[in-house]
């Protein structure tokens, strides 16, 4: 795997960042995609990309953050890609989506929670 440096631009702060990659194009889409909250096939919080595995009901944080919102509330129904919380991190807000569609049966965080990088933020079946 190469080091590439990217200059990524958010809420016009210009960040640079060093990713050790193997195909740069695809890696940044993805970037823009989760940052953005568009809604694609393969999940924020199932990507390989960010690390994190999960089991398909689990949703897990896939970055450090504070939770700025929770979205839903526990029995609630929901679909595949719906938003359960809101994180923020590095000033930059990143809505966690559902992975499956189904009830939200626990919510592990409570709004203003520090989480790390693969914390249980929430079980949905």
């Amino acid at each position: 795997m190469a080091k590439k440096k990217f200059r990524v631009t958010i809420d016009d702060e210009i960040l640079e960042v060093e990713v050790e990659v193997e195909e740069p194009r695809s890696i940044i889409n993805r970037i823009k995609r989760i940052l953005y909250g568009a809604k694609e096939k393969v999940s924020p919080i199932s990507s390989p990309l960010l690390k994190v595995s999960t089991s398909k009901n689990e949703v897990r944080a896939p970055l450090p953050g504070r939770v700025i919102s929770i979205d839903k509330k526990i029995g609630d129904q929901i679909k595949q890609g719906d938003v359960i919380l809101t994180l923020e991190s590095m000033k930059t807000r990143v809505e966690i989506r559902s992975p499956i569609s189904g009830i939200l049966r626990r919510i592990l965080v409570k709004e203003g929670q520090v989480v790390k990088q693969g914390d249980l933020l929430a079980i949905v079946k």
